[in-house]
């Protein structure tokens, strides 16, 4: 049950690869479904009792699927096992050495850095990942070997089924609040998924964090960041456009050059997380090396499009303010005009950080705000993407508009001009958006001519 999701559907594709017989449903068509279609599942659109007509061993479901709904309901009063997302993964790697990879932020890009890692060292690693690899064009891969690489889920803390060889965390963040009800448990849970690291595994953590730093070690433990006392960081930082490169040390050893195909600050960061894992795994520092510099990244992370008439739309699945301050932070080119189309996501995480929200647009020319990605919540009275617009525009914004999401396409289309630069930020629908104006552009350029 929600079989379109991306966690969901990579579980249901490396059960397809065990040789289960796999269906499911969700309620509208993506493209994860005509893949797994194609590969030989049965998809339903929508929820209900009568999916389980046939024989069912083992009911899955996503955590965007409400307790009382009827077709979980049924099951249950069925007698049919069921199991969370986050159960189903934890059965899957159980017998593996897991690479898990945990934060609030970066764990996509890191754990894509990782699998790349791996695939580039030889190990054949079955990779799980929240997004899909442009190397792969998927978000997940069945290999033979020992090792799994995972990105984990804090947000409904299903990271603690988890019991990792090698655990990287990259960051803790006052998010999903909604769950865990206060910021204190989000802690304790970082705090016990360290815990469940496998005796003999280690611990890589980004320094840069000062919760990190205080609440989470381990007795093997590698740090990383740009904090000079990290174990492995950087001397030397250079941004170029939309790539980048630093030069890495261990305590105190130079690791020499790494490039990346990526732009930011950010990605350096979680790049120096991977070279920490190879370090730890002792894989040779060429592997490393050249692992880095092929890794092209994952979809909707800083993905670019060069349109016609010299505009450019940058997609990036940013949602949380830390999240959109690094995305805007690192378009390294100068002398263009930066806009952002933002979509908020969720109306609790609106509402618990419109502070924080009002002031990282700092880095944009013009801010469109349109309407709150709902992600299956219910409205909250007062919170509204037009609330925060007005409340960005309060902080001292000098262009700041809010659109509804109908009205966008025609919108964006009458602002942006040659020489602009288009973010389209969140972890909604918005990127759908992006591509469908994206290709209307480049049509209508085409007939031009």
């Amino acid at each position: 049950m929600g079989i379109g999701g991306i966690g969901m559907s990579a579980l249901a594709d490396l059960a397809l690869v065990d040789g289960c017989s796999v269906g499911g449903c969700d309620l509208k068509f993506n493209g994860m479904l005509h893949r797994l279609a194609d590969r030989g599942a049965s998809i339903l659109l929508g929820h209900d009792p009568l999916h389980l007509a046939k024989p069912v061993d083992l009911l899955v479901y996503s955590s965007a699927v409400a307790p009382n709904e009827p077709e979980l309901a049924h099951a249950l009063a069925r007698g049919i096992p069921t199991m969370t997302r986050g159960r189903f993964l934890a059965q899957l790697t159980r017998s593996k050495r897991l690479m898990a990879v945990a934060g609030a932020h970066g764990k996509t890009t890191t754990s894509g850095m990782a699998a790349q890692l791996l695939l580039q060292a030889g190990w054949d690693p079955t990779i799980i990942v929240g997004g899909k690899l442009l190397s792969l064009g998927t978000n997940v891969r069945a290999g033979r070997g020992t090792c799994v690489v995972a990105e984990t889920d804090e947000s409904d803390g299903s990271f603690l089924h988890l019991f990792p060889e090698v655990a990287i965390v990259t960051n803790i963040a006052r998010e999903h609040l909604n769950y865990y009800k206060t910021f204190e448990r989000l802690l304790a849970a970082f705090y016990q998924f360290v815990e469940q690291i496998q005796p003999g595994g280690a611990l890589i953590r980004c320094s840069d964090d000062p919760l990190i730093r205080r609440i989470l070690t381990h007795p093997q433990q590698v740090s990383y960041g740009f904090n000079p006392g990290a174990d492995v960081t950087v001397s030397r930082v250079a941004l170029n456009g939309h790539g980048s490169q630093f030069r890495a040390v261990f305590n105190g050893r130079s690791l020499g050059t790494f490039h990346l195909r990526l732009p930011g600050r950010h990605n350096i960061l979680n790049a120096l997380g991977v070279v920490a894992l190879g370090l730890t795994l002792d894989i040779p520092l060429g592997t490393i090396r050249d692992a880095l510099a092929e890794y092209r990244g994952v979809l909707r992370r800083f993905q670019v499009f060069h349109l016609p008439g010299d505009i450019w739309f940058v997609e990036d699945y940013a949602h949380h303010p830390e999240e959109i301050q690094a995305t805007l932070a690192a378009d390294a080119v100068a002398d263009r005009r930066r806009l952002v189309v933002f979509q908020p996501h969720r109306y609790s995480r609106t509402q618990s950080l419109e502070r924080e929200f009002s002031g990282c647009f700092d880095r944009a020319d013009g801010v469109i705000v349109t309407d709150i990605y709902s992600a299956f919540e219910r409205p909250i009275p007062g919170v509204s993407g037009e609330r925060l617009a007005g409340l960005i525009r309060a902080h001292g914004h000098p262009w700041v508009r809010y659109v509804p999401k109908c009205d966008l396409p025609s919108f964006v289309n009458r602002v942006a001009h040659a020489g602009d630069t288009v973010f389209f930020l969140g972890a909604g629908d918005i990127g759908e958006l992006c591509h469908e104006l994206a290709q209307r552009l480049s049509s209508a350029a085409r007939i031009a001519r």
